[in-house]
């Protein structure tokens, strides 16, 4: 049976609240990062927080703040367990506009209560997005990111480097843990906020699925030289409005996305930063390496923005935890039960 309880609520002056992650630490601890300040996306109030629950999610702590600028706005993108089982958030300031930005870490060894000062990340490149790492089965780390190399420098404030209309995707490899990077090649096809995930195949092949803007599906790419290399991406018929949405490889070989699978790119009932189109919220199963997709559940279709969904699977493989964002201003927490495998 599903559980479902809510992290955290907005309200003034910090009603805004997305880009929301959830990891469990090996004592059990849930802890959920978010951006929240101001009202909208972006503007310079915006900050990161956090919080944790140690009864399974029933119920949280009061949000505290992890990093915030004087005169800068930040968001986040990813938080992970690196190999001594600390978080590691990836993290990006801008000037309010997602504009002059860049991608720090800042990192936890308490349980999220204390975090340390954010540190550049050297191995991205400029104006990167870092996504949900994987581990494969010849055992390195690869994380997959979306960068917008060509649309302006941080050292040149004069250049408008507003446009998110040439995104390029790739991964990052690591041999060690984490401990070192290097990048695959990059690759043009997507457009606007071009969020990617990847997920290793029975035969050893990495598949990435990556949102395109207005396509109305998700597009894939393939590397069959372990995510040094990637083709060109084409069309899925795996509807998506445009929003973000998250693989997970179960140890029975079954994949499942948590996504929105809805083809509309726009909804007559849009505000500023609500995409009414982002709903359902689903989960599909495949048992074929995403050939097909034996089980298609709606979670929910409660009217409104559904959006960012991101968590992980517990190591009994019954149930995904994860969070999202309910049109901008509420953090839900969800453990949508794993069916038995067919």
């Amino acid at each position: 049976m599903d559980r479902k309880y809510l992290v955290y609520k907005g309200s003034s002056p910090n009603h805004c609240c997305c880009d929301q992650a959830l990891c469990i630490l090996p004592n059990g601890r849930m802890v959920v990062a978010f951006m929240t300040g101001g009202d909208k996306e972006p503007e310079l109030d915006n900050h990161l927080r956090c919080c944790w629950s140690d009864d399974r999610g029933k119920t949280w702590s009061q949000p505290i703040v992890i990093l915030r600028y004087p005169d800068r706005a930040c968001c986040m993108t990813q938080m992970y367990l690196d190999m001594n089982g600390h978080l590691v958030i990836f993290a990006q300031p801008h000037d309010g506009g997602f504009t002059r930005w860049e991608c720090v870490t800042i990192k936890s060894e308490d349980g999220g209560e204390t975090w340390s000062a954010p540190s550049l990340f050297e191995p991205s490149p400029r104006r990167c997005f870092i996504r949900n790492v994987i581990t494969t089965s010849w055992g390195e780390w690869i994380m997959p990111l979306q960068t917008y190399v060509n649309a302006g420098k941080w050292e040149n404030s004069a250049i408008d480097d507003n446009s998110l209309s040439q995104p390029e995707n790739g991964v990052l490899i690591s041999q060690d843990r984490g401990q070192t990077w290097f990048c695959s090649n990059l690759f043009k096809g997507a457009n606007g906020w071009a969020e990617n995930n990847i997920v290793e195949l029975s035969n050893g092949k990495l598949v990435m699925l990556i949102r395109s803007d207005n396509a109305g599906v998700l597009l894939r790419s393939e590397s069959t030289d372990r995510g040094r290399n990637w083709i060109k991406p084409v069309q899925t018929d795996i509807p998506n409005p445009g929003s973000k949405f998250r693989l997970f490889k179960l140890s029975d070989g079954r994949i499942i996305l948590l996504h929105n699978p809805n083809g509309k790119t726009s909804h007559a009932n849009d505000l500023p930063g609500v995409q009414l189109t982002r709903n359902p919220l689903a989960m599909w199963i495949s048992s074929d390496d995403m050939d097909s997709w034996y089980e298609k559940r709606n979670l929910t279709d409660f009217p409104g923005m559904l959006a960012y969904p991101d968590g992980v699977v517990d190591e009994q493989e019954q149930y995904i935890h994860f969070v999202f964002d309910y049109n901008r201003h509420d953090v839900i927490y969800w453990a949508a039960a794993i069916p038995a495998m067919l």
